[in-house]
């Protein structure tokens, strides 16, 4: 509470003003003695200072009564109007519930306290889980064909794969649960048969690292063999240096290895064009550009007239074209997000793209409504829904 007292006076003055013209004023329940001997009121604290001939201050109370009987205290104080022999004025500033303080101290405080308790538990969590995963990923490397290149269990399985440059990269990404990785064993020059193998039955991304070694096993890569999108770590980074999150990032970032080939003028190669063998004072180059030409040759015998030039248009786009029955675009998106893109597909009923026809696309195309699919090959296919056509190049 306020106080200004026209006069100077001490805290003894003030204290003894408020307990004089209280007295008998409120009933016998109220009595300030009484409540202060019993502790219901706590010690009256007054801070005066003097200022041309006036004396201003401030009382605090300490009180334990309810709210109502705490309004008629603070207001029969307002009534003060004299201090000694000079005119006064009291009025209340403010009443502090210190109950209600300390409830949001308290709350405040048990925010922070589960906070820093659940942020250990999370730390120590994930310690154990980063030192079991480290564990099974070291007993999960396998070697793989005949140049024992480290990779993943799941190579053989999986439907797509991921492509990486040594050991230690192989490692990283089985330690976050991706296990359709093979590593190149480094090389620059040459590209091992068993990955190109691979790459020729898969949907398959070349994941290398944000440097120049990265980019040299790149175009070893595009050079040598049909993989289908590029991902690369941020630059500086390895493959073997990435957080789950990054990697995911990197994944979802790739784009398709045909722009990687325009931008580093790469000429697009040409399935088994290392299996194509030079006639008699035939150059190697000719060879190559012969079976190419045989090849394509060969798929437009095979493809419907009406999907020739969608399927080259998928085919230089690296993308999924779903077309209506009356072949005009219903939607085009990227190869790995085809499965998922199908579940919300309407209307298409013809699906082409430059990648494997699996099992799981053709079921998830079925009961998309989709009538006729054209892919690159056929891959891990066992059945063919009846109703649904499936055209390839091979």
């Amino acid at each position: 509470m306020d106080i200004v007292v026209n006069g100077h006076v001490d805290d003894s003055d003030v204290i003894g003003a408020l307990f004089g013209q209280l007295e008998g004023l409120i009933g016998p329940e109220l009595e300030l003695r009484e409540l202060q001997r019993t502790g219901k009121i706590g010690r009256i604290q007054v801070h005066l200072r003097n200022e041309g001939g006036k004396t201003r201050g401030l009382i605090q109370v300490g009180c334990s009564l309810d709210k109502a009987r705490t309004a008629i205290i603070a207001a029969a104080m307002e009534s003060v109007d004299r201090v000694g022999p000079y005119t006064a004025k009291v009025k209340l500033r403010k009443i502090t519930d210190q109950r209600e303080e300390k409830r949001r101290f308290i709350a405040k405080r048990a925010v922070e306290i589960l906070r820093e308790w659940r942020s250990q538990a999370a730390e120590s969590s994930r310690d154990l889980l980063d030192k079991i995963l480290r564990e099974a990923s070291r007993e999960e490397v396998i070697l793989y064909g005949p140049e024992k290149l480290p990779a993943g269990p799941g190579v053989d399985e999986s439907e797509e794969l991921i492509v990486v440059e040594g050991r230690a990269d192989v490692v990283n990404m089985l330690r976050y649960g991706w296990t359709n990785v093979i590593s190149v064993g480094g090389a620059v020059e040459r590209v091992p048969d068993t990955v190109i193998k691979l790459i020729s039955q898969k949907e398959a991304i070349a994941f290398v690292d944000g440097d120049r070694g990265g980019e040299m096993v790149l175009r070893a890569l595009l050079e040598q063999t049909d993989v289908d999108y590029v991902a690369r770590a941020p630059p500086g980074k390895g493959v073997q240096d990435l957080t789950a999150k990054e990697i995911r990032k990197a994944l979802e970032s790739a784009v398709s290895a045909e722009e990687e080939r325009q931008r580093m003028g790469i000429k697009k190669v040409a399935v088994g064009a290392r299996q194509a063998v030079p006639a008699l004072g035939e150059t190697l180059e000719s060879a190559v550009t012969r079976h190419a030409r045989s090849e394509v040759q060969g798929w437009e015998q095979r493809i419907p007239a009406n999907l020739r030039e969608w399927l080259k248009e998928a085919i230089s786009s690296g993308k999924a074209i779903l077309l209506s029955e009356d072949l005009t675009k219903v939607k085009e998106v990227r190869v790995p997000d085809l499965y998922d893109e199908l579940s919300s597909t309407q209307g298409a009923k013809y699906l082409v793209y430059d990648g494997n026809v699996t099992q799981r696309i053709v079921d998830k195309a079925h009961l998309a409504g989709i009538k006729v699919i054209v892919g690159r090959r056929t891959y891990d296919l066992s059945r063919i829904p009846v109703g649904v056509k499936v055209f390839t190049l091979e």
